[in-house]
């Protein structure tokens, strides 16, 4: 039985899918604000940023209007444009202050000052009630990484305001296919920053980022058979992981990154591993007739949910990380696939097909219950969250081909990240960026 659907799984049932990156189904989607969610987010009034130095009025006008939306994508914070009439300016925001907003008890203050090829961004929360400042930092890095720089900014008014972690300086990878193959691509987690990161002109696919965000494991058949290789995202320099004339799909790193599963027909059929990551000495977690795959770490490392057709139409089913207890997940629906556990550990997303095609669920432990995220848009796979729990990033064909949209956990607000129409099997870093991505390169 194969996986038709499934990018992801193509790479374990059938070798003759992966050349092959049409895409069937289409959809139009529009994109709205809905701002009655604001009102469960921490408002805070946004004013226009101040530039200095060499900045210019189109500098400032990009950190107010990224930084809007970094705060927006944060889902626990909505900024509004400044009311006062000594701060009326365009500052390229795309809310609007709804009618019965409660009162704004916070102000984002910030200032751009540009050194030739340094620039510095300041941050300041203001206190509304008191005047007050209470908190101001500054920020330094390269005048054309400006947009990272506000990133940070945003990361910090979260980690401020809320006590958690922002996401806006995580990172999405994906798999694009080309005139010769399929390759490996990076983006900022908002789509921007757009980089190839192989250049085999063969078929690389299933890439996985590697706790830290420092690297990313991924399926190559650029030695001519489907082995694992890890990109260094540092020095750009991919090496082999696992190489055999076995097939190497879907590796899935640990919470600890000490080990990452993979499914691989090293004994003939597909079954799921435990790789060391150091030693890369495999154990396998599976035994059965039946094609197992997809594999996803619970938050603590101590599960793992997997797709298996052993019931006779592809299901979810659990196991301890060393393979034992295996039970079923039940979900609901026929046909479900690719699960991926959730950073906070309280809910599964996977895909499942009705009868309008493919679409993407979220399961919640908390109540056993299954909520439908899409519905009547074109094929929805290839599920990952966001490092924060909150969003979750996917492949579509809404708009005629296949691209990376994001949304929240509950399928609104989405966004479109990629417009190349034949992107797949996205995977979304931690919240963590090199010092080198700030710095200017000589």
């Amino acid at each position: 039985m194969f996986y038709l659907p499934s990018i992801k799984n193509m790479g374990v049932f059938s070798l003759l899918f992966l050349v092959s990156c049409g895409q069937l189904w289409s959809q139009t989607d529009v994109h709205l604000r809905i701002e009655k969610r604001a009102f469960t987010r921490l408002p805070v009034e946004l004013w226009p940023c101040e530039i200095t130095g060499e900045a210019t009025e189109d500098d400032g006008f990009k950190v107010s209007s990224v930084l809007e939306s970094d705060l927006w994508l944060s889902s626990l914070i909505a900024a509004y444009p400044a009311q006062s009439q000594n701060l009326k300016k365009n500052t390229g925001m795309t809310t609007t202050r709804p009618a019965g907003l409660q009162a704004i008890n916070v102000a984002v203050k910030t200032r751009l000052e540009v050194d030739g090829d340094t620039a510095t961004l300041a941050l300041a929360l203001i206190d509304m009630n008191t005047k007050q400042i209470t908190f101001n930092k500054k920020y330094a890095g390269c005048r054309k990484k400006v947009r990272l720089l506000v990133h940070v900014v945003a990361d910090a008014i979260v980690k401020r305001l809320t006590g958690q972690e922002g996401i806006a300086r995580s990172r999405i990878v994906f798999s694009a296919s080309s005139f010769d193959g399929k390759e490996i691509y990076v983006m900022d987690y908002d789509g921007v920053n757009l980089e190839r990161l192989t250049h085999d002109k063969s078929i690389n696919i299933n890439p996985a980022w590697m706790p830290g965000g420092k690297g990313v494991v991924f399926t190559s058949y650029k030695a001519n058979n489907p082995d694992l290789y890890f990109l260094d995202l540092e020095s750009r320099r991919a090496g082999s992981l696992l190489a055999s004339n076995h097939l190497y799909s879907s590796p899935a790193w640990a919470p600890s990154g000490s080990q990452l599963a993979v499914v691989s027909t090293k004994d003939g059929n597909a079954e799921i591993y435990k790789v060391d990551a150091r030693s890369r000495k495999m154990r396998r977690l599976t035994h059965h007739v039946a094609i197992d795959a997809a594999p996803s770490w619970s938050p603590t490392g101590r599960e793992i949910i997997f797709t298996s057709d052993r019931l006779g139409n592809p299901q979810l089913f659990l196991m301890d990380a060393e393979g034992s207890n295996v039970r079923r997940l039940p979900v609901g629906n026929d046909y479900n696939d690719s699960p991926v556990w959730s950073p906070k550990g309280d809910k599964v997303a996977f895909v499942s097909r009705g009868t309008g095609g493919f679409d993407i669920y979220v399961y919640s432990f908390a109540d056993a219950q299954t909520m439908q995220l899409t519905s009547n848009q074109g094929s929805n796979e290839d599920p990952f969250w966001s490092p924060d729990g909150y969003r979750i990033v996917f492949s579509s064909t809404r708009d005629g081909g296949r691209d990376i949209y994001s949304m929240m956990w509950d399928g609104t607000n989405v966004e479109k990240l990629t417009a190349k129409g034949n992107c797949s099997s996205p995977s979304w870093s931690a919240n963590v960026r090199p010092e080198s991505d700030f710095k200017c390169k000589k």
